[in-house]
């Protein structure tokens, strides 16, 4: 199959996931699609040092010169955990597709992996078109990931970033050759938004909850090298709190 796009542009800010990528685009189109990766400003691009990345650009897609020049160059563009929003101009002008940390239209948003384990919903990747609204256009692959009673958010976020990396390598040539075929999703669902997570980090000692709801919260909060949830002691200082958790084996 012949590709239909030759000149892509990946805007991330997970240098994890997106050296996953680019090795899955390295090893299987090869040369015959030009690959460039980009980071928002808000991240470090020393993090981003891999020969397989190439020279990683600094967009800031709230600049119109920036658009104007990734539209005059480029015939897709990717969004990978990237922290930005993809502007009308940039959707209205090429095809642009995003790779989401949850199983679309049920968790959109902030960090799905987190609400999953609060409110126990389904928790997967999705690899969708791109419209006005966040995480909402036409799914052209999705894949729900086990969820166990002894994750914490960074168990099942890895997790996730796993079934992601699949996700990309399954259809990623079929993407290329236009030859895939999205479904609107059944609905709305949930949108979360980073207001929502951060109503979640002050635990109230006072709160009359279920020890699974206590549980729950606080393994949804536990994410190795963050500190989030905390309550506040007699002095008005913060004191954070994390959750171990290990299944009898």
């Amino acid at each position: 199959m012949q590709n239909h796009y030759k000149k892509v542009l990946i805007i991330s800010d997970n240098a994890r996931i997106v050296s996953e990528i680019a090795r899955i685009n390295q090893n299987k189109i090869g040369e015959a699609v030009h690959f460039e990766y980009a980071i928002s400003p808000f991240s470090d691009i020393d993090h981003f040092d891999s020969p397989l990345l190439g020279q990683v650009k600094v967009l800031d897609l709230c600049n119109q010169t920036v658009l104007t020049k990734i539209i005059e160059s480029h015939d897709l563009v990717a969004s990978v955990h990237s922290k930005q929003i993809f502007p009308p101009l940039l959707l209205h002008n090429l095809n642009c597709i995003n790779l989401h940390p949850g199983y679309n239209p049920i968790n959109r948003g902030w960090y799905p992996q987190v609400f999953a384990i609060i409110n126990d919903l389904v928790i997967g990747a999705t690899l969708h078109e791109i419209d006005e609204e966040l995480d909402h256009g036409s799914i052209i692959d999705r894949v729900k990931v086990p969820k166990y009673a002894h994750d914490t958010s960074f168990s099942l976020y890895n997790r996730v970033i796993e079934a992601e990396i699949s996700l990309w390598e399954k259809n990623i040539s079929n993407i290329l050759c236009a030859k895939y075929k999205s479904f609107v999703p059944e609905g709305k669902g949930r949108l979360y938004l980073k207001k929502d997570f951060n109503s979640l980090l002050e635990l109230d000692l006072a709160e009359e909850i279920t020890m699974q709801q206590a549980i729950d919260r606080l393994r949804a909060l536990t994410f190795k090298g963050y500190q989030n949830a905390y309550f506040l002691n007699k002095e008005g200082e913060k004191v954070f709190v994390e959750i171990t958790l290990s299944p009898d084996k």
